[in-house]
């Protein structure tokens, strides 16, 4: 296995549980399990679903691709239009992806449904898998736009991957 299908592996592997997870047999997840809190300072399902998708979302787009926030698959896919929700601005260094927000940011962030949740990560997940489908090996060691250089493609795409994974564990 090169570099790529390294990661294309794990990505495809953290999307079959997510699904499976959420989606367990023989009905479907509870909805009514998407705002639990194991803690009051703790983050529920919908929040960390979320996440998991901005965080890699930006990480792919502003940082790996060097592309504006209006490209990412939050604003190009109408879910920031459809929840009236732009977190530009917000959190650890304006990134608008959870970190960094305070418990009022946190709490003002719109309910958003499972359904669309599942769209915005597979939309996600679709275009990291693409990219990484398309780019050469050797490409994926050059630094990354973001973070002024100081990773590798690879090494920004494994963070966000590394992200996704253990918050996988967190909602298991």
């Amino acid at each position: 296995m090169n570099a790529n299908e390294v990661l294309i592996d794990l990505l495809d592997d953290n999307q079959r549980r997510l699904k499976r997870m959420l989606k367990p047999q023989p009905g479907p997840f509870p909805e009514a399990c998407l705002g639990y809190q194991p803690d009051p300072g703790a983050n529920n399902i919908t929040v960390t679903l979320w996440h998991m998708g901005r965080l890699f979302d930006l990480f792919l787009n502003q940082f790996v691709l060097g592309q504006p926030a209006a490209e990412e698959a939050w604003f190009r896919g109408g879910f920031a239009a459809c929840y009236s929700y732009n977190p530009l601005g917000l959190g650890q260094d304006g990134w608008g992806t959870l970190n960094g927000y305070t418990p009022d940011e946190v709490r003002a962030m719109p309910v958003f449904s499972l359904e669309d949740l599942l769209a915005y990560l597979d939309q996600v997940y679709a275009e990291v898998r693409a990219y990484l489908l398309e780019t050469p090996e050797a490409d994926l060691f050059l630094p990354a736009p973001g973070f002024e250089g100081r990773f590798t493609r690879y090494q920004v795409i494994q963070m966000a991957l590394m992200d996704n994974i253990r918050h996988l564990g967190e909602l298991y």
